[in-house]
């Protein structure tokens, strides 16, 4: 058993997410966060160009996206790549921030065997992910692929087609409460950030202690987490500090409660249908829009994927008295027409059964709500609602068709790059078509990041009391060097030893 204390930095380094630092102790390794490298792999795949199935494995490790790791990916795809996959597990751990997909989406290539570590939120988050999800991402439940039997008749070899499916080990930790995990003890703490349940860690090993910020900022509702971390991380003096850094060259952020003021605004000063943009999982984001439209006296319509993650909350002691019911009085669950249609043709011909057919299995309990709602009644109600459309359901707009007098909130992060530039464009097409806006000049824009500007990251790196820093998640690592002594620039797929 080795005594070395160390961190090897497989990605979040000189880039934005991709989060997968291995700590290593006495023997125990675990990871922190497994997330995918969403910069690096627009490089080499799109949504078009994807790894290919028979070596998804290889064709990751080929570009540098998977760290080349024996006893830490599933089976089925090891084997049948040939990368071994017989040897035994050699990780003790995920320890997982948060359920976003810079640093939870390569979950999918883990073994099942390997325990993930979270917050309640983040596995009913990554629960309605893998169950709402057509690419079916294998956070909760693990599908074994490259199956075979002999069938009955012929006795010959044939792909398996009733895939085997099991669980993957999700252990849910309480906030605050300290566990270990083997030789290393885990403190984890709350913080603030775009999305519910983030923790950030303090790691107690033999070595020394390791202070991970996970994506934290001070400006959505619950800064006082992040506050609290700052306290907690200077009195355990942390030997290092690995420190987020996505927007330290920026010096302002609004609060997550001038976005809801802006929507009031929008909304009071709207005669027909006002329709907004935001982030699913962003449920603050939603409680900014259903605290808007209330106070109007309108109805927040919402999708039937933001519906079924408000059921899994509900699920919850801790969160259940946070979010709203998807059946809420003041919320109305969208039910789109989907395949063939169906929705609001003759009964007498189309009969329920036809109906749910366009449905999948989760969507059809929405269709029995009694505050489900379609195409026809947002069309006809359209002052009385806050209709909420994301990029992929504009489609939409061509049946709602928005009067004149109607307004579009967009509640999403401006675009950072040449993909979503054009993305965005498409957008503004759809909405000077359906008259919510003249031109691109026109947008409405209120939104708020996830992530804290320089002034609330110097504050962190000021007030953490850590011996060293080391610069994640972040382009721009010469800003932690203006705040901190001893800063540490680190190399990927390199070590650093706790000494």
């Amino acid at each position: 058993m080795s005594s070395t204390s160390k961190i090897t930095f497989y990605g979040g380094i000189h880039e934005i997410g991709g989060n997968k630092f291995l700590v290593e102790d006495k023997g125990t390794r675990l990871f922190l966060d497994f997330g995918n490298q969403m910069g690096k792999e627009k490089q080499y795949f799109s949504e078009y160009m994807k790894p290919r199935t028979f070596n998804e494995l290889g064709d990751m490790f080929e570009f540098g996206l998977l760290p080349k790791l024996d006893g830490l990916y599933r089976r089925d795809y090891s084997q049948h790549m040939g990368f071994d996959g017989k040897e035994d597990t050699a990780f003790n751990a995920v320890l997982l921030t948060h359920a976003h997909v810079d640093h939870a989406a390569y979950i999918h290539y883990l073994r099942p065997d390997i325990p993930i570590y979270c917050t309640q939120a983040s596995k009913l988050i990554m629960q309605a992910l893998q169950e709402t999800s057509a690419g079916g991402d294998e956070y909760i439940m693990f599908k074994e692929n490259f199956q075979l039997h002999r069938d009955k008749k012929t006795g010959e070899l044939v792909r398996t087609r009733d895939v085997l499916k099991t669980p993957r080990q999700i252990t849910v930790f309480e906030p605050t409460k300290r566990f270990m995990i083997d030789s290393i003890e885990v403190e984890p703490l709350p913080v603030d950030h775009s999305i519910p349940g983030v923790s950030g860690f303090i790691l107690h090993t033999s070595k020394g202690s390791i202070a991970y910020t996970a994506d934290i900022r001070f400006h959505g509702r619950r800064k006082a987490d992040s506050e609290k971390f700052v306290e907690k991380c200077a009195q355990a003096n942390p030997d290092i500090l690995l420190c987020e850094g996505t927007r330290v060259h920026e010096t302002f952020s609004s609060t997550e409660y001038e976005v809801e003021n802006d929507a009031k605004t929008v909304i009071d000063r709207t005669e027909k249908l006002v329709v907004c943009s935001y982030p699913t999982r962003d449920l603050d984001r939603l409680l900014s829009f259903y605290n808007a439209a209330k106070e109007a006296g309108r109805e927040l319509v919402i999708d039937m994927k933001q519906a079924y993650l408000l059921k899994l909350f509900q699920t919850s002691e801790l969160w259940r008295n946070i979010y709203p019911k998807p059946d809420d009085k003041h919320i109305r669950v969208y039910i789109p027409r989907k395949k063939w249609g169906m929705l609001g043709r003759d009964p007498a011909i189309w009969n329920e059964d036809l109906l749910k057919g366009d449905y999948y299995s989760w969507e059809r309990e929405f269709l029995d709500y009694n505050n489900r709602t379609d195409y026809r009644y947002v069309s006809a109600h359209q002052k009385e609602l806050v209709f909420s459309c994301n990029d992929f359901q504009l489609k939409e707009l061509i049946d709602v068709r928005p009067e004149q007098g109607s307004q579009y909130i967009r509640s999403t992060t401006e675009p950072f790059d040449d993909e979503m530039e054009l993305s965005e464009e498409r957008v503004i097409n759809w909405l000077v078509h359906f008259g919510l806006i003249q031109k691109k000049k026109q947008l409405t824009r209120s939104h708020v990041s996830g992530h804290g500007d320089g002034t609330q990251i110097k504050h962190v790196v000021e007030n953490t009391n850590a011996k060293q820093l080391i610069p994640i998640h972040t382009e721009k690592e010469r800003f932690h060097k203006k705040w901190h002594s001893n800063v540490k620039t680190v190399r990927l797929n390199k070590s650093l030893e706790l000494r």
